[in-house]
């Protein structure tokens, strides 16, 4: 197959010239580089940006090339099959994106806007001196529902909860964690592994798509956007985070009832849709007296769906003049069991020091989460997770 690609002359570095060439011809099932990863997350924060980027770098030409890496973004409840396709204008100017977009049950669209921020370090030789300006080191904020972008400093963005998504430069990061007060999460669906030999980027492969569809093929592969390992953020490192479970008012706890996880269970073959639904405190003179109570759906070795029968656990009463208390608990006898066991499905740590109390729960098997109530039945509806 005979294609032919144009001049382009990047102002920056250099010039790059790609010129008319045979190429083989591939017959390659696109659909084999799908991802099937479990969905069911562990306590691991993971900068998906880093460890899965959306580009890759030709240094001879010092050129940013997207790789089309499809991803699915999840904010707000709402689901997004997302795609970098483009990092240079029609000038060959950097920093101008264009993304491919489409929100879960409409059509898709592309976004265009300007993130030129600090740039690259392989393509900016000022860039550390860039990064301590603060007129210049500077995010361009998507809001996806509305489809608007601003700019705004870190410190503003740590604040607000109306952006889900920044650019800046080639940098990318999620209203979330430690960046910002918001659910996002992301996850990685699709990456045409044929773009690369011996872990070395074929360029020349990459320019004919970049030059043809854009990535589009890959784009338009059916890829579920909801059975997704969506990576825990940078900042956070437990799937049934804090703030997502328990509030604190005054000295004392109170439940978020309206986050739940559809949590692997420590048996082989069993989950859980489980909430905390109730964290019930008395102060007494001395001490904080404390019982959690959850609610839950079991799905068993032989069960190809979830039971309709939600079930209640109040787990026993504990006081805050006990030091450490580390509980492995397991849902299907309702019971706290020996954390010697590898079976245990939650581990429940709560500890009291010079006056002050940290809860922190740890899956064993991973868990998906938090979700709406409404988006558990969508997720586990039909399907063995």
């Amino acid at each position: 197959m005979i294609y032919l690609i144009l001049l382009l002359n990047f102002i920056m570095f250099s010039c790059r010239q790609i010129v008319e060439v045979e190429a083989p011809q591939k017959i390659t099932d696109i659909r084999a580089f799908i991802k099937k990863s479990s969905p069911y997350v562990k306590d691991e924060s993971l900068d998906i940006f880093l460890t899965k980027p959306w580009y890759t770098y030709d240094e001879a030409n010092h050129i940013i090339w997207p790789i089309f890496q499809v991803y699915s973004l999840k904010t707000k409840s709402k689901y997004y099959k997302m795609q970098v396709i483009d990092y240079y204008d029609d000038n060959s100017l950097p920093g101008f994106y264009t993304l491919r977009i489409k929100e879960e049950g409409n059509q898709t669209y592309l976004w265009d806007f300007e993130a030129k921020g600090c740039g690259n370090v392989y393509t900016n030789l000022d860039y550390k001196d860039c990064q301590k300006n603060p007129q210049k080191n500077i995010y361009t904020y998507l809001n996806m529902s509305t489809r608007s972008s601003w700019k705004m400093s870190e410190a503003e963005a740590r604040l607000r909860n109306d952006w889900d998504i920044a650019f800046n430069g080639t940098e990318v990061k999620i209203n979330s964690g430690d960046r910002g007060p918001g659910d996002s999460r992301i996850g990685d669906l699709y990456l045409y592994e044929g773009f690369f030999f011996n872990e070395a980027a074929d360029f020349q492969e990459i320019a004919e798509v970049s030059f043809s569809d854009k990535g589009e093929r890959f784009f338009g592969l059916d890829l579920d956007l909801r059975n997704v390992a969506f990576a825990l953020p940078p900042g956070i490192d437990r799937v049934v985070y804090e703030p997502y479970w328990h509030d604190v008012s005054g000295n004392l706890f109170k439940a978020r009832p309206e986050s739940w996880w559809i949590l692997k269970g420590g048996k082989e073959k069993s989950f859980y849709k489980f909430h905390i639904s109730s964290i019930n405190e008395e102060k007494l003179v001395d001490t904080i007296s404390s019982t959690i109570e959850f609610e839950f759906y079991s799905q068993g070795p032989e069960d190809q769906e979830f039971k309709n029968v939600i079930q209640q656990w109040k787990l026993p009463t504990f006081d805050s003049d006990t030091r450490l208390i580390k509980w492995c608990l397991d849902f299907e006898s309702k019971e706290v069991i020996d954390c010697s066991r590898n079976d245990w499905d939650l581990l429940l740590s709560v500890s009291s020091r010079r006056g002050r109390r940290r809860w922190r729960i740890n899956v064993n098997k991973g868990a998906i989460g938090p979700l709406s109530f409404e988006e558990t039945q969508v997720i586990s509806s039909g399907q063995t997770p």
